[in-house]
């Protein structure tokens, strides 16, 4: 099975707002379909917490979720503050299709993402 990353642009690096849903892929979701979600958070300056993810992060690492869209809009993060000032960046996604996560879950988490070279963006 293909997998595509809907990320076009995955390598880009996206600074997030505290508690505003910031865009980080322009291709628009379909509603009710479900998503696999990953991407290295860089955090400084605080700890935050992020929806879909269970405890608060204050350094930098990887966080994966997967969620059900419940609009057409293009693919969001948004994170809360729980202490100090946080700077709080996005880079190296990859946001597929649950189906496709399921069926290459050991490719994709060995990997993590990819920037089109291997396999195809959206």
């Amino acid at each position: 099975m293909t997998v595509t990353n809907l990320c076009t642009s995955p390598s880009s690096t996206i600074t997030l707002r505290a508690d505003e849903w910031v865009q980080i892929t322009t291709v628009p979701n379909v509603t009710g379909t479900e998503y696999w979600v990953s991407a290295y958070v860089n955090v400084t300056g605080g700890t935050i917490s992020i929806p879909f993810l269970s405890g608060d992060i204050s350094a930098s690492q990887r966080v994966s979720y997967s969620l059900t869209a419940n609009n057409s809009g293009a693919m969001s993060m948004s994170y809360s503050v729980k202490s100090g000032n946080p700077t709080v960046t996005v880079t190296n996604m990859l946001i597929c299709t649950w189906d496709e996560y399921r069926a290459n879950k050991t490719l994709l988490d060995g990997i993590g993402y990819f920037d089109g070279d291997t396999m195809p963006l959206a």
